[in-house]
């Protein structure tokens, strides 16, 4: 329309012509929008020629047809006219749509920069120029017109190659037309063919060349992109990752790999990977090696070891492809190397788990099981099915578990299955079950609750132990220890155990009346807390340590260090005391058991005993027996350490006469003051005793002669001078005593017994009422005058 107004033809005369090129227009738009890619329209060679062959030739070719049809400007010649609209439309259609479809696709993501538009101006004012002095100063201009084209073309990107094939259409065409410059054509050629036909011998090789030259543009930075992110990748992937020759040279490795394997890279450029694998994983990568090479295979992958620079064994992940060229020959190996020392470690220490568990599941008799909730299938292992007796060819499930549990049990159970099923917790539960042999087992249960992501629970998993053994033991223990409680509480004695530190923790009734403890106040407590024991009842306390009682004589104790307990409330018993340690199965002291026995009754009468057998039961004198006992020890000390002693007989004078007159009643009582007169007058240390019937034997220890006859002078004129008074009636008595000197020439005792003899019986026969002391010649004087009383003596 602005053309004819600018020519000053009537807009109306060509207003067929103008819907002609709009119909063209949204045809040849409808088509190349159906032809080419929206993203991309010119995206390469193959795009370039659908847009040429639908927008360049279909196109304007139907256009021109319909135009001639229509045109009222053909007169006559429609085929020259169908010609010019093609041509027309061809050369602008070709110059024009380019640049719109790649200023649709490239401009608003890729504005040319300062550099390629000074660059696109360059080659613009150098290709003008070159049409200019082309057109003007050469016989065959189109040849050098195309050259800056296909030139600017190879250098330019495809959008700016457009651009300066759009300018230099629209210079050439306006030289033309406004006869600046001209084409040197035949006379009769029109002017449309002069103008048309030649651009578009420049504009076709130069489009097909920058379609060219953008595609392999676009494939070498594909091929760059490529490798830009294979050489990234292989670079900082966090794997190893190596090019290997196909003799197993290492070409190119990653840091990843040299820091897995302790090289450089430079190294590792050295060595092959057969240098460094472990000889015992060599043998199967070479043969899956070989395998790929022969294209048998793919690719494989290996677990391996592999040598570290410090020589440790480290684990691998191998994994190998193969780089074949266009004829498919091999060229070399892409090896990925992931590092699973650390998995491999895991796995053996989970494996040498799995191992430990298992055997001690089967040394300890546990039976594994899982019960899927939902589906309610029950699983068991083998010794689940050796616990409940189960035939081989029976199918366990939830109704044969709970058909062997006995009915007793089996409400408490399954009550505490839902109750651990709600709660979402663990459970331990023991119960019995019944084989179809009768057996009752005792069986212990625990189990974990397995929940799904919403928290409900899937599944449990469980062992089952049998404890039959074990109840029935514990059974025999706690009726063992029954019977022992019964026995211990039975005996008569003290019985307290206490543990390796000496704390009580058992006592019976007879040592809790003893001790004045009860058991639950002295659980816990040391043992010396509880027992306070005397060498006597006011002797030094004794503990009652079990090393002290092993440095302690275990025989019978003296009566004379008698063993006292004194009680908490105060009490005194004469006890017989002794400890027996406890031992384990190792020999390793585990405490004591203390046996204490009450022997304040038995020590008493063997006292009584004693005491009896060695006084007088009349006077309370010692008798003869413990006087020949003191003797002895008086005769071994005057031999050994040069002592001297004095041995009395004392012999009462008139004593028959009393008895025959008062009665032996009255003797007896005469001889008990007696007794009683003499022990007044002699030494606490000197030893009185009756010999027997009215004779008395003195012991006076470290005392001499003339002290020994004034002591008894004494004891004589006081038994001479005692008025025994009986029945209201006076008697007077006497006595006569005899001394003998026990010394180191005097020590024998049959001697000193004689000689003390004989002096009494020659003071009773002298006169009475006297003391005398042994001489040797009175012994002879006497033995020859009394030879008959001598002789009854000995």
């Amino acid at each position: 329309m602005i053309a004819h107004i600018v020519t000053g033809t009537p807009v109306i005369n060509s207003l067929p012509l103008m819907c002609i090129s709009l119909a063209e227009a949204a045809l040849g738009g409808w088509l190349l929008r159906w032809v080419l890619n929206e993203n991309d329209p010119l995206d390469g060679i193959v795009s370039w020629l659908s847009f040429f062959l639908v927008g360049v030739i279909l196109v304007p070719l139907l256009g021109g047809l319909a135009a001639g049809y229509f045109s009222p400007y053909h007169h006559g010649d429609y085929a020259l006219f169908v010609l010019q609209w093609f041509t027309s439309e061809a050369l602008g259609i070709l110059a024009l749509t380019p640049v719109g479809l790649l200023w649709h696709h490239d401009a608003p993501n890729m504005l040319p920069t300062l550099r390629s538009w000074l660059e696109l101006l360059l080659f613009i004012v150098l290709t003008l120029a070159i049409c200019y002095f082309s057109l003007h100063y050469f016989p065959f201009p189109l040849i050098l017109i195309i050259l800056p084209l296909i030139i600017g073309a190879m250098r330019l990107p495809r959008f700016e190659a457009f651009w300066l094939f759009l300018v230099t259409t629209i210079a050439l065409y306006s030289a033309q037309v406004s006869g600046w410059v001209k084409l040197d054509l035949p006379p009769n050629t029109q002017l449309g063919m002069q103008l048309h036909i030649p651009l578009l011998i420049i504009l076709i090789p130069a489009n097909t060349m920058a379609m060219v030259m953008n595609a392999f543009r676009t494939e070498r930075s594909l091929i760059e992109q490529n490798e830009t992110r294979f050489r990234n990748a292989m670079e900082y992937s966090v794997i190893g990752m190596a090019l290997v020759s196909l003799d197993g040279l290492w070409l190119q490795v990653n840091k990843s790999l040299c820091r897995f394997l302790g090289y450089s890279a430079q190294q590792l450029h050295e060595l092959s990977f057969q240098q460094i694998t472990h000889p015992d994983d060599l043998n199967n990568d070479l043969t899956q090696r070989d395998d790929l090479l022969k294209g048998h295979i793919e690719s494989y992958t290996l677990e391996k070891r592999y040598i570290r620079s410090d020589s440790k064994i480290v684990w691998a992940l191998l994994a190998v492809s193969l780089v074949r060229d266009k004829r498919n020959a091999p060229l070399y190996f892409i090896s990925q190397i992931e590092d699973i020392t650390d998995v491999k470690e895991s796995e053996m220490t989970h494996r040498r788990l799995m191992e430990r568990i298992t055997l001690a599941n089967k040394a300890g008799g546990v039976g594994i099981w899982e019960w899927d909730i939902k589906t309610d299938i029950l699983s068991w292992d083998q010794r689940m099915r050796e616990i409940y007796a189960m035939p081989p060819d029976e199918r366990v499930n939830y109704n044969y578990w709970l058909s062997r549990v006995l009915a007793e049990d089996r409400i408490v159970l399954l009550k505490n299955i839902r109750l651990a099923q709600s709660h979402n917790t663990p459970f331990l539960l023991e119960f019995r079950i019944r084989h179809d042999n009768g057996d009752i087992r005792h069986i212990r249960a625990y189990a974990n609750m397995l929940k799904d992501d919403n928290n409900h629970v899937v599944r449990m998993i469980g062992v089952n132990l049998d404890m039959t053994s074990e109840v029935r033991l514990t059974n025999d223990l706690h009726e063992e220890k029954e019977r022992l409680h019964i026995i211990l509480d039975s005996i008569g004695d003290a019985v307290i155990s206490v543990d390796s530190h000496l704390r009580v923790n058992f006592m019976n009734p007879v040592a809790e009346s003893m001790t004045g403890w009860d058991l639950e106040n002295t659980r816990g407590q040391h043992i010396d807390k509880i027992l306070h024991i005397s060498v006597g009842a006011d002797g030094p306390q004794l503990p009652a340590s079990i090393e002290k009682e092993r440095q302690r004589p275990q025989d019978i104790i003296a009566i004379d260090s008698v063993l006292v307990l004194n009680n908490r409330r105060g009490q005194l018993f004469d006890i017989h005391y002794s400890s027996t340690p406890l031992r384990n199965l190792k020999g390793e002291n585990v405490g004591a058991v203390l046996v204490i026995e009450d022997v304040s009754e038995s020590r008493q009468l063997l006292q009584q005993l004693s005491y009896n057998a060695s006084h007088d039961v009349l006077t309370g004198l010692p008798n003869r027996a413990s006087f020949e006992k003191q003797l002895d020890n008086a005769l071994m000390t005057a031999r050994t350490e040069k002592h001297e002693h004095a041995l009395v007989f004392i012999d009462l004078d008139r004593f028959k006469e009393i008895n025959d007159t008062a009665g032996h009643v009255a003797g007896d009582a005469l001889l008990l003051e007696l007794g009683q007169l003499m022990q007044e007058k002699i030494r606490h240390y000197d030893c009185l005793a009756r010999l027997g019937g009215d004779e008395f034997g003195l012991l006076l220890p470290n005392c001499s002669q003339a002290n020994a006859h004034l002591l008894v002078q004494l004891i004589i004129q006081a038994i001479n001078n005692y008025p025994f008074c009986w029945q209201d009636k006076l008697y007077h008595i006497g006595g006569s005593a005899g001394i003998t000197m026990i010394n180191q020439q005097n020590c024998h005792d049959k001697d000193v017994m004689l000689q003390a003899d004989i002096a009494c019986y020659n003071a009773k026969h002298n006169g009475r009422g006297r003391v005398l002391l042994f001489e040797k010649h009175q012994q002879i004087v006497e033995q020859s005058t009394h030879p008959s009383e001598v002789v009854n003596l000995l």
